[in-house]
């Protein structure tokens, strides 16, 4: 009993000592805000430099960095960068006498290599509820490597499958049912345009990889393992053999066919089925509020005032609608590939905490505005959408493959792509997967 109450009197002890520093500490502060006032003069800032890559998160970032400059006393510089040999500029400038960025934006498949850098400090400002209940578990396998969370999981790219709803009233739930609709598939006078009823991008293998997803292993559930990696399971062989059987129904040439004019043929309504990245919507979107604009203009100039029906006015004027990707037959199931880029606290940062704050600020408090600003979806979970099918979007993600972290897999994308091409154009498929997972196999035992 004795003991007992001694340790209680400890942990008091230690939290009135813990309340007694943080008191000295904000007093601290609030002394040199009051001399510097007194003496007319203010406080400099603290600084932070963020680095990023991608252009279409400026407006975002711009925002956020001014927001929260405004609540914390700090100067942002935001520094968007080349995409090339991205995390050895990082390291490079890290170790510099000019310093590198306190924080940096970097996609999942190069996390690893920032970690193995020495760049990287673990995500400790999320407690655990708030992990598991506003983050899918795959953000968190993403944001995760060498056994801890190593940054901040920020924004998703996957595929999903689109569908003119003018067409068809509902999503096919496999390949073999869009082959069932093009057989029984007679055109109108409201199919007039029609011109495709399955196209995608055959050429790129974020379109493509979704065949064989399912049956492959790159690393297990966080990416980094290289004792879990499976290649050519059998079921791989069979989906490619389905994959190069479109060929006969489809007839895309992977020569001529690139994601722009497949999305462009979708908006005019000249495809019924796509296979479609997650930033195609804001692309869809944009193109729906053009129409709109232009026939508004139109509808002024009318004396009548009347403009024709428009497609999709019952939900919401959109015409299209947002599935998963279709598994290929019932036997034969499918998963889409996605990307998830996370913001990384630099582990050569000398402001680690406030850093910290900003890269908390960035996917957390400030989440709900990324979608808007930027097109990007959000890891974070609990985001409203104007279109309620995108929450879709982040089904498809939490069912996805993500792109993996080992090094000695970052040829496995360009090994798989000349595959795919290679079976679409009728090469063996067995032979064509052999070759892949006997070259990847030979580069991970040369790193053991």
């Amino acid at each position: 009993m004795r003991h007992r109450i001694y340790r209680r009197a400890a942990a008091i002890c230690i939290v009135l000592l813990v309340f007694a520093q943080m008191f000295q500490t904000a007093w601290a502060y609030h002394r040199e805000q009051l001399e510097a006032a007194m003496t007319g003069q203010e406080l400099e800032p603290e600084k932070l430099t963020l680095w990023y890559t991608d252009e279409k998160l400026s407006p975002y970032l711009v925002e956020a960095a001014s927001e929260f400059e405004e609540q914390n006393h700090v100067e942002i510089t935001l520094q968007l960068v080349t995409a090339v040999d991205y995390i050895e500029h990082i390291n490079t400038a890290s170790i510099s006498d000019l310093g590198g960025p306190d924080l940096f934006i970097t996609s999942s498949e190069l996390l690893e290599k920032a970690r193995l850098a020495g760049l990287t400090v673990e995500n400790d400002s999320f407690t655990e509820r708030e992990l598991n209940e506003y983050f899918p578990q795959q953000a968190l396998n993403a944001a995760a490597c060498g056994g801890s969370l190593m940054a901040y999981p920020f924004y998703f790219e996957t595929c999903c499958l689109l569908y003119n709803k003018n067409y068809t009233d509902s999503a096919p739930a496999t390949i073999d049912e869009i082959l069932a609709y093009a057989d029984n598939y007679e055109g109108s006078e409201e199919t007039a345009n029609v011109e495709n009823i399955f196209k995608w991008n055959v050429a790129d293998i974020f379109s493509n990889f979704f065949f064989i997803a399912n049956y492959v292993n790159l690393g297990g559930p966080t990416g980094d393992d290289p004792s879990q990696v499976q290649l050519n399971a059998e079921e791989v062989a069979a989906c490619l053999q389905y994959y190069q059987s479109l060929n006969a129904f489809f007839a895309i040439d992977a020569d001529e066919v690139t994601t722009e004019n497949v999305l462009q043929e979708f908006i005019d309504g000249k495809t019924v089925f796509t296979i479609a990245k997650s930033d195609a919507i804001g692309t869809i979107d944009d193109a729906i509020a053009e129409r709109a604009a232009q026939e508004e203009s139109a509808e002024e100039e009318t004396s009548e005032g009347e403009t024709p029906e428009e497609a999709g006015e019952d939900d919401g004027g959109y015409f299209y609608g947002i599935a998963q990707v279709p598994d290929l037959t019932g036997e034969l199931a499918t998963k889409g590939l996605s990307v998830t880029n996370s913001v990384v606290v630099n582990a050569y940062s000398g402001q680690r905490e406030l850093a910290k704050s900003f890269a908390r600020y960035l996917t957390w408090d400030k989440a709900g505005d990324l979608y808007a600003l930027a097109d990007k979806m959000p890891a974070r979970l609990g985001v409203e959408y104007e279109n309620p099918e995108m929450e879709v979007l982040v089904e498809q993600y939490e069912n996805s493959v993500e792109v993996p972290k080992l090094t000695d897999l970052s040829n496995y994308w360009i090994e798989m792509e000349i595959a795919f091409a290679n079976i679409w154009q009728g090469s063996d498929v067995q032979t064509e997967v052999d070759a892949v997972a006997q070259e990847m196999t030979q580069q991970l035992q040369t790193q053991e």
